[in-house]
Formats: structure tokens, sequence, C-alpha cells
């Protein structure tokens, strides 16, 4: 299918398979997929903690207000953002990484990693959530049209409580979580949602 064809088709769905099994290799190719995801200064700050385990599963239902594709997904995965990436030496480490394989030379590597280390600088920590937040939602959405590419089925969910979800799962200060996604054998399509005509949305040189 084509890009559009999979926005088109995919819904939000909340039944799953619970016997149906994702294997780690594919689903890993998924997420090496979506990081190549467009992000700030090539940062790379979204991590992806994979939820397989049925007893954790049952832990953090509650905590997502019982919603029954937590435990009946294949996979759920807490998308996280990690404040460590915004330390000068994880950009250092990325442009000289770039450099060494050759996709820049010397000088526009110091130019980069200069340019992002001063502007993460003097950042507020709800600035750096928020650059947190919009590179993970790129690289979420890229991982849902991959698994809806190859025939799954997907959910992103923000309906959880997030310090308990920390709680349950050691997750520290380290870490933003930004969202869950459920992944996997739907047996009952999500429903069709109405969008705005696109006039709508649309506004052209000012509002």
């Amino acid at each position: 299918m084509s890009v559009r064809e999979i926005l088109e088709q995919r819904r939000s769905v909340r039944h799953y398979d619970p016997h149906y099994k994702l294997d780690s290799e594919t689903l890993a190719t998924w997420i090496e997929g979506a990081s190549k995801s467009p992000n700030g200064n090539n940062i790379q700050a979204t991590r992806y903690l994979v939820i397989d385990d049925p007893d954790l599963k049952n832990l953090l239902l509650p905590i997502a207000f019982n919603q029954q594709q937590v435990t009946e997904a294949s996979v759920l995965i807490v998308v996280l953002g990690d404040y460590q990436a915004f330390e000068k030496e994880n950009i250092i480490n990325i442009h000289e990484d770039g450099f060494q394989k050759g996709y820049f030379d010397a000088s526009l590597r110091d130019y980069l990693a200069n340019a992002a280390i001063q502007y993460y600088l003097n950042k507020s920590k709800e600035d750096l959530k928020l650059e947190l937040v919009r590179d993970a939602s790129l690289a979420s959405m890229s991982l849902v049209l991959l698994a809806n590419e190859a025939g799954l089925h997907t959910i992103t969910m923000s309906g959880y409580d997030s310090e308990q979800l920390k709680s349950a799962l050691q997750i520290s200060d380290r870490y933003e979580d930004v969202m869950l996604i459920a992944i996997g054998k739907g047996i009952k399509q999500g429903h069709k949602t109405v969008r705005h005509v696109v006039d709508k949305v649309i506004y052209k040189n000012k509002i």
C-alpha cells in the first residue's frame, strides 16, 4: 500500500487476538525504520520500552484505565524521550560518527555540533520537554505506519496515569513518557471517524 492508502485505511483498533505474537526481529526493523524520522538536530532522543510480559501488562491495565488493548495486543510500547540526549557529549558523539562515515567534513561537523549545543543550552525543562514530545511523536507515527503497512493494527494511547506508569516500570526522571502504542492483530476493525474538511484546517499567510 502507498502511504496515502495506509492513512485512509488506518483505524484505532481496540480489540486484539491475545494469542498472536509479534516477533522481536520484526518489531526491531520497524523501530529502526521509525528512527529515520525527522528529529531536532539529529540528537535521536526517542526511546522505546517494549512490554510483552503478561504480568507487566496486567500490572499496567488499571494504570491505563482498564483499556483491554493493554493486555490483549501483542506488544505495548512506552514511547519515551531521553533528556540525556541534550547533553554535549551525546551531540558531539553523534556528529563525530557522521563525520567518520563520510557524511560531512570536519568543518560542517563542528558547525552542526556547536549549533545544536548552543540551541539547547539555555532552554527550560518545559522547552526541552516540547522538543522530546515533538520528536517522539514523529517517530511514533512512522512506527504506526510501518506496523499498518505490514498488515497489523495499532492504537496510540495517552489515557494512562503517568506517575503510576513510571513508578510501576521504574522509569526515572531521565525520561519523559510521551505515549503508549499497542500493536497486534486486530479482531475487530476500529470504527470510522469524522475528520474536518480540509478547508477548515488550512490557513494561508494569516490566521
